[in-house]
């Protein structure tokens, strides 16, 4: 069972990366679509229109709020006050509540800009006006930039879209970028559309169980000690990788990484710092294996990128228990 198990994950994350790399109409439709529209339901329209599948729909539109609304940091750090709705039914409130969504959804489209209820409010109105369920879901996210076992996380929203009769997971604000010494930098990372849930997990932890989309769920205090993937990047995509540090006959640590295209290039350092780990790397089949004595390590991090190259991207981050 354990073996039909793992076989049955490995075709199915797979499946995914081929169905990745078949997104590119999509992908490029969403990155160069510059007609202004400020009606929602019309631009939804017009993006989805070459697609018959709903999975083509779901991505470009998910490619279209990625390349074209930026992160909002001032909203973000300075956040508008909302007014207090007075409502004599339930219905009236679900009204006013929707009113004020779609008056932040116009803003958003004017401007261009938003924080993660924009984002994830945007996607769900764009995909309900094309004929595809999507809900949007809160919770709290941990990042590369924090440490791993912090009990502070920060509050988001992403969403999950039905897809084929099946609920997916994605998020389009990390989708579109992220935010450096507090700046938004446009970095597409379509790994954060239709991501595996075991993967997803790693960094998102929703307030409602059952988004985790896991016949397993991790437990809240479970969350923070799991390694962390840079699944959203496109330069080298994952296609499978160690659930934890293992440790090989040789007496040493070994971290394995498989790639849809291997990055030439590897650096290894305890946590966030420039202390250097000294490693050896070898081939098996697929996988990329890194060996590294495991003494006095706390934190291995991992970076990847191509021989040469002028800057190295994170990949992983693994904690020594």
């Amino acid at each position: 069972m354990k073996t039909f198990f793992t076989l049955f994950c490995l075709l199915l994350i797979g499946c995914l990366a081929q169905a990745q790399s078949t997104f590119a109409k999509p992908d490029s439709i969403g990155e160069h679509f510059d007609e202004h529209f400020l009606d929602l339901p019309d631009l939804a329209r017009k993006l989805s229109r070459p697609f018959g599948s709903e999975a083509e729909k779901a991505r470009v539109l998910f490619a279209w709020i990625a390349h074209h609304i930026a992160f909002d940091v001032e909203k973000y750090e300075n956040p508008p006050a909302l007014g207090r709705f007075v409502a004599r039914t339930e219905k009236e409130m679900q009204r006013l509540n929707q009113e004020r969504i779609e008056r932040e959804l116009q803003q958003t489209l004017r401007y261009g800009k938003g924080i993660c209820q924009d984002y994830s409010q945007l996607y769900k109105a764009m995909c309900r006006a094309v004929g595809l369920e999507c809900m949007t879901v809160s919770g709290q996210t941990r990042d590369f930039f924090k440490p791993s076992r912090s009990s502070h996380f920060s509050p988001h929203t992403w969403n999950v879209v039905k897809i084929d009769g099946q609920w997916q997971l994605l998020d389009v604000t990390w989708g579109a970028g992220y935010v450096m010494n507090g700046r938004f930098v446009r970095h597409f990372s379509p790994g954060y559309f239709m991501t595996p849930p075991a993967w997803f997990a790693q960094s998102h932890l929703p307030n409602l169980v059952e988004w985790q989309l896991l016949k397993v769920p991790v437990m809240r205090r479970h969350f923070p000690l799991q390694p962390l993937l840079n699944i959203g990047q496109q330069d080298y995509p994952l296609l499978d990788f160690s659930p934890k540090l293992e440790m090989g006959a040789d007496g040493l640590a070994q971290l394995r990484f498989k790639f849809e295209r291997t990055p030439s290039a590897f650096f290894v350092t305890n946590g966030h710092t420039d202390n250097q780990v000294l490693f050896s790397q070898t081939m098996e089949a697929d996988w990329v294996v890194l060996h590294f004595p495991i003494s006095n390590l706390t934190q291995v991090t991992v970076y990847m990128g191509d021989r040469g190259g002028s800057k190295l991207e994170w990949l992983g981050k693994y904690d020594v228990k």
